[in-house]
């Protein structure tokens, strides 16, 4: 039987899972064939690349025992993103193969340095398996870095808040306050902290980036204004310190210069079609600068349904060409390190011309947060 939530399931690029964890969880290792068959979703691409060889390499590795499920779900760290989506499936269809290893995949769960949403996928496995021990692991889950598990942890929390009263509540819904991540989570919390007579600014407590110096829009016709270097972004990367000039310059439609923008979106959304008048195919590069009383490891996390980039100082942070794949609060994170005094950061986010309703949305939202995702305040 086909496991219920395994269509529906969404991955993202995957950290990788210490060799020593697998080789504990099985001792047999795959065949030389088996190996290659899991290589075959490394090389799926668009435009049906790779797609011959992984189907059958689907269909064989879908005949394994269960077994099995945890080196399909290591594998899913070095698929393509279409290969994880594959990969996703077949551990499904191997987990309907026989009795699913539950330990095995427990401590695959529990590993936290593993691959993110591929123990998201062993959960979701664990949870149709064993109900009672998937619901075990979930009240460790609260600082998780799969936002997804973290997902379940704070749904728990949710669910025990509603059916408590008085301050007994309020904690509760602070509590889940302090992990939530996902919009629905964060906005209903907040709804319920107000009512109970505790405000919430969501957008101050999770360190979103309000007020932006914005220009567009250049030109993204074809895709091609994501390798494009654009005359705000060389002038940028040749002096990373130096604040936005006043220069006008040769966009897309007509000649463009800085403007201050912000949002009072309380996620922090920026929605840059009332900005640009809806423009399609188009750049915008937006910039701020920070004021850091030290020199620090921090991330910037991202949320983003179309194609990005960020620099910070002049280095290339993190870079995704997506067109309306999702998006969703720390959707992209990247490690950087702040210095003491100024820092300088640049966001581009490129619109494609896709005319679908599905596909109008242009806009972006960015935090920074210490290496856990607790969110850092500076001077502007």
């Amino acid at each position: 039987m086909m496991s219920k939530w395994r269509r529906n399931a969404t991955l993202s690029p995957l950290a990788s899972i210490p060799l020593s964890l697998l080789m504990f969880l099985h001792g047999a290792t795959l065949c030389v064939g088996q190996q290659q068959d899991l290589a075959a979703f490394s090389k799926i691409g668009p435009e049906g690349a790779g797609h011959a060889d992984a189907i059958a390499a689907a269909k064989r590795l879908s005949q394994l025992g269960p077994d099995r499920l945890i080196d399909v779900l290591a594998a899913i760290e070095s698929a393509t993103p279409l290969g994880r989506n594959w990969l996703r499936v077949i551990a499904a269809d191997i987990a309907d193969n026989g009795q699913v290893p539950v330990q095995p995949l427990a401590a695959f769960i529990k590993n936290t340095d593993g691959s993110r949403d591929a123990r998201y996928v062993a959960f979701r496995l664990l949870k149709d398996a064993d109900p009672d021990l998937a619901d075990s692991l979930v009240d460790g889950m609260l600082d998780d870095p799969s936002l997804q598990l973290r997902y379940e942890a704070v749904a728990k929390v949710l669910e025990a808040a509603k059916g408590a009263e008085g301050e007994a509540g309020v904690a509760l819904y602070q509590q889940a306050l302090q992990s939530a991540r996902y919009p629905g989570q964060l906005t209903e919390i907040a709804k319920s902290l107000r009512e109970a007579g505790h405000p919430v600014d969501l957008a101050a407590h999770m360190g979103f980036i309000k007020q932006w110096q914005l220009v567009a829009p250049f030109d993204n016709t074809d895709g091609v204004g994501f390798a494009a270097v654009y005359a705000p972004e060389k002038e940028y990367l040749e002096s990373p310190q130096h604040t936005v000039s006043q220069t006008s310059y040769a966009g897309k439609l007509d000649e463009v210069s800085w403007q201050t923008q912000s949002t009072d979106d309380e996620l922090g959304m920026l929605d840059l079609n009332p900005i640009f008048k809806n423009e399609k195919a188009a750049v915008c590069y937006g910039y701020f600068e920070i004021e850091s009383p030290a020199d620090q490891p921090a991330q910037l996390r991202l949320g983003s349904i179309v194609a990005n980039k960020i620099w910070v100082n002049g280095e290339l942070a993190t870079a995704n060409e997506v067109y309306h794949a999702r998006t969703g609060v720390d959707q992209y994170i990247a490690d950087v390190q702040l210095r003491k005094g100024k820092n300088t950061v640049l966001v581009k986010i490129c619109q494609n011309a896709q005319t679908q309703s599905w596909a109008q949305v242009w806009e972006f939202q960015l935090r920074i947060t210490d290496p856990n995702g607790n969110p850092l305040h500076f001077e502007r």
